[in-house]
This record gives structure tokens, sequence and C-alpha cells, in this order.
């Protein structure tokens, strides 16, 4: 029987779509654990490009997934590196990948409320007025500890930014476009280079929220005087 295209099912394994959007669908996993299951959306490839890429595909396989495998490899690096130190990762976990009937997938720590489903975005948290004292501290523990751990996000935004629950504290992970995209991995060797990528991240995200960022303090104020509350 022909699955029905409203139905949005990837494996017999794979659950409810929960969110779609530019760039990736997630969907809920029916098995052990609380996942999803992150599955990249490509735009579409423009025809010289359709020629030559399967014959990229079929020597070099690994470059049909590898966004998927520099956010698996960044997201252990980046937790081996919190081990022993005061900064929780601020990377949503991965756990591996699965086969899925829109391609290979990527296996997520599921961030959002216990209850279950997906967490509210940065912009959408914002949009709430749920950014109180208690919150923004959060919201500086987490960009203070993307510096510390030498996370590399070349374009940092709202919507990659998600709030959710972790040893009943909520704070906020970013579950897509970390790793470094380059063949060259300058962002991951340079530290100079990651810190003013990321500097440069949190400015826009500051401007889109309403917030100052202080290159100084790695923080987001209220205003440029430095007021938190």
């Amino acid at each position: 029987m022909k699955m029905p295209k409203t139905a949005q099912v990837l494996h017999m394994n794979t659950g409810a779509l929960l969110r779609r959007e530019q760039g990736r669908a997630v969907f809920s996993v029916n098995g052990p654990g609380d996942l999803v299951a992150k599955v990249p959306i490509r735009a579409g490839t423009p025809a010289g490009k359709r020629r030559v890429l399967p014959l990229v595909h079929k020597h070099f396989p690994t470059t049909l997934h590898r966004v998927l495998f520099r956010e698996v490899s960044h997201e252990m690096e980046v937790r081996m590196r919190s081990f022993g130190t005061a900064f929780a990762s601020p990377l949503a976990t991965t756990h591996g990948m699965m086969r899925t009937d829109m391609g290979l997938g990527l296996l997520m720590q599921r961030v959002g409320p216990k209850a279950g489903g997906l967490g509210l975005t940065l912009d959408e948290f914002i949009a709430r007025d749920m950014l109180d004292t208690a919150a923004l501290k959060a919201l500086n523990d987490f960009s203070r500890s993307v510096f510390a751990l030498g996370v590399v996000v070349p374009k940092a935004d709202c919507r990659s930014i998600v709030w959710g629950q972790d040893d009943g504290i909520c704070r906020p992970f970013i579950v897509d476009g970390f790793g470094d995209p380059s063949v060259i991995r300058l962002r991951a060797w340079l530290p100079f280079l990651r810190r003013y990528e990321l500097h440069r991240g949190m400015e826009r995200i500051a401007g889109e929220i309403g917030l100052h960022w202080s290159r100084r303090k790695k923080m987001f104020l209220r205003n440029r005087y430095g007021e938190l509350d």
C-alpha cells in the first residue's frame, strides 16, 4: 500500500513529524530513550552539479552525508572537552545515524519540555516574553560555554538555538549548524577566527532579539550599559 504523503513517515521505527523548515525535518523516534531524527532537506541542485555529483558520491561516499558526519564528530569533541570543567556542553547530544525513507538521518537528544515535543526556538522564546532574569542567566551561561569549549557554529541564528530541560533546568541548546563545514578546518584550528565568527553570530542574534552583545564580557545584556535585569 502506498504511504500517503501527509503521514510524513520516514521508516518503520520513526514517528510523527515534529518540525519541518528550511534545511531540515525533525521526527519523533519510537524506541528507547528520548530521541528525535533530524533529516537534512537539500535544496534543488543546478543541472551542472547534477551531472557531477553522482561521480563524486560514488568515489567519495562520505561527501553525501558530510553535514551529519561533522555534526556528530564536533558534538563528541565538545562533549569530551566539557568533562571536568564548569561548563555543560551547549550542543544537543548526538546518538549516531539511522536510515530513513528521506535518506540518512541524525539521531539526537530531544530538546524540549519533559512532557514531550520540541522546545521553543530562541526567537519564539523571546516573542512570548519569557526572557526573565533567570532565563537571561541561562542564556549567558550558554554563551560562555560556547566560547570556553571551542564550539564552531559558522551561522549561528535564533532558529538553531532551542530551549529544553536538562536535569530539571531549562536552558538553551544548539541543535543545528555546528561543526566546521570546510575541508580545511581553519575555524577549528585557529581560535581567533573561531572567536571572531562567534562574536559576529552573537551580535546578529542580539540584534534579532533586542539585546546587546558584549564582546568583552561574552554576555547578552539588556542594553549597552550592562544591565542584566
